[in-house]
């Protein structure tokens, strides 16, 4: 279905209009550019031919010349483009200066903040909604009461064949109301507001079992005056809730994409963003034709990977924050588990850009294959331990002498420590990738060939009680556990449905990362 072939909406109850007609985000006007800083936790170290720039979390040194060092130094504290390149010490153009700090942001070594606007652009605010009519009225009053300038802003509701109509609950409410005699879904909602209503050059989309905070839209429009930036989304924080899946939920929502700002890449940490927590450029949407109706799980991250195809970039800013009603029933949590893992396989064959990557540590394989040597090889069996910690003196060896020739030397603890959690992190991320894919057949080779049980139980542990100990959660440490592989299940199932249905293994196939 797309944008022309939509149906028609019955629309009622426009109080207000923002200023203008829609038309393509103009150049803005700035009252501070964007500026970049440095990432706290680096030491910068000067001598004779530049500088060194060193991390211990994880382990980082690099050898920078005269220009990188005055620029590093210079990011100490947050500047604009032309503020760097008028440092002295700085011979370079804008657009150098511009290359290099760009690539300190993708390497997670600087900050960008967004620039400071001096005139908010006009917003349309969308909300499909199908039934929870309180829901959606509180979901609306918290539109109501942003901070943001009201000659600028409009909300536009999309009753998606609610019985009985949201008319009643929202009579009263400034908002404009379209609805559908017929569901259409969700996407088709959105994309009905956007093509037939909305008069914003931005579109931002929730939906009516989340509230947002006031200053929402203030933390997200700046990322969107970058020309080169069509889309922006903000953290989802879990409404507060009774019971130990709401608990569960608090902290390990697929929505929440954490606490740490990032740009958005098929292959990043934050990989796509949910449309309850979407800002889009009006002309980027419909350049795209909006979002794909006939997918009722997935699309957001469709039409984010379409949008980045194009040419365009995303980002993550979690000061944007929005709360969510997240299924805490049983039955609801993991039949919505199982529907996201179906969409993988349908996402991948589209955007063969996103197939997923998963680390092959091979120390941590090594110490695996040790442990599920030992009930039928005995002392044998530590084979592959010694070969794994051979493996793990030479690189501590290895770092160490680099780290000497740069003119730079931490104490051996020190580099130890910071090289056991580089194998740490890569033990976890393998550990969370088995969970999540491959646990049910981890789990029947143990039933079948019982001396794997020690490492497939090690692996399948190990991510889930690392989390534990991360996040928190006001449960206890079994619970968690047992929440986080039932989870884990759920969407295995339907990952398999979703392989069924399209005739492909590919989220079962990741592209494999060698590690040491």
């Amino acid at each position: 279905m797309t944008l022309s072939t939509l149906p028609r909406a019955r629309i009622a109850q426009r109080h207000y209009q923002p200023d203008g007609g829609a038309t393509a985000v103009a150049a803005p006007r700035l009252s501070q550019p964007a500026r970049y800083v440095l990432q706290p936790g680096l030491e910068l170290l000067r001598d004779a031919r530049g500088g060194v720039l060193l991390c211990l979390k994880p382990l980082l040194a690099l050898r920078l010349n005269r220009q990188a060092t005055a620029l590093l130094d210079a990011l100490r504290q947050p500047r604009g483009i032309a503020d760097l390149a008028s440092q002295p010490g700085i011979e370079l153009t804008p657009a150098a200066v511009t290359a290099f700090v760009d690539g300190l942001v993708r390497r997670r070594l600087a900050l960008w903040l967004p620039p400071a606007l001096a005139v908010w652009p006009t917003v349309s605010i969308i909300v499909p909604a199908r039934g929870r009519a309180r829901a959606t009225r509180r979901c609306v009053q918290s539109l109501l009461a942003l901070d943001y300038p009201a000659g600028h802003l409009e909300i536009l509701v999309v009753d998606d064949a609610s019985t009985p109509p949201l008319a009643s609950m929202l009579q009263d409410l400034p908002i404009t109301l379209l609805r559908q005699e017929r569901n259409i879904g969700q996407s088709a909602a959105r994309n009905l507001a956007a093509a037939a209503a909305a008069r914003g050059s931005i579109l931002a989309f929730t939906d009516n079992d989340c509230t947002v905070e006031p200053d929402w839209l203030r933390a997200l429009v700046p990322y969107l005056a970058d020309p080169k930036i069509a889309i922006v989304g903000g953290r989802v924080l879990a409404a507060p809730a009774q019971g130990p899946i709401a608990a569960f939920e608090a902290v390990r929502s697929p929505l929440d994409m954490g606490d740490a700002a990032t740009e958005v890449t098929p292959t990043a940490a934050v990989s796509y963003l949910p449309t309850c927590n979407l800002l889009v450029k009006r002309d980027a949407l419909l350049a795209q034709a909006g979002f794909d109706a006939r997918l009722r799980v997935g699309e957001d991250v469709d039409f984010i990977w379409r949008v980045l195809r194009a040419g365009a970039r995303a980002w993550y800013a979690p000061q944007g924050r929005i709360v969510h009603d997240h299924r805490v029933r049983w039955r609801d949590w993991l039949r919505r588990r199982a529907d996201y893992g179906s969409s993988e396989a349908i996402l991948q064959q589209r955007h063969p850009e996103g197939r997923r990557r998963m680390p092959l540590p091979l120390i941590g394989l090594l110490a695996l294959l040790a442990l599920a040597l030992i009930p039928p090889l005995g002392w044998w069996s530590a084979g592959p331990a010694a070969l794994a910690a051979v493996l793990l003196g030479a690189e501590l060896i290895e770092k160490r002498r680099k780290l000497q020739n740069l003119a730079v030397l931490p104490p051996t603890g020190s580099i130890a420590a910071a090289l056991g959690r580089e194998h740490a992190a890569a033990f976890y991320h393998l550990s969370a990738n088995a969970t999540r894919y491959y646990s049910l057949p981890l789990l029947l080779a143990g039933l079948i060939w019982p001396w794997c049980w020690p490492p497939v139980i090690l692996l399948l542990a190990v991510a889930p009680l690392f989390d534990y100990r991360r996040l928190r959660p006001p449960l206890s440490r079994a619970a968690f556990v047992g929440l986080y592989w039932l989870e884990l299940a759920a969407y295995q199932v339907g990952i398999w449905r979703g392989c069924w249905r399209q005739r492909t293994l590919r989220p079962l196939l990741p592209r494999a990362i060698w590690r040491r």
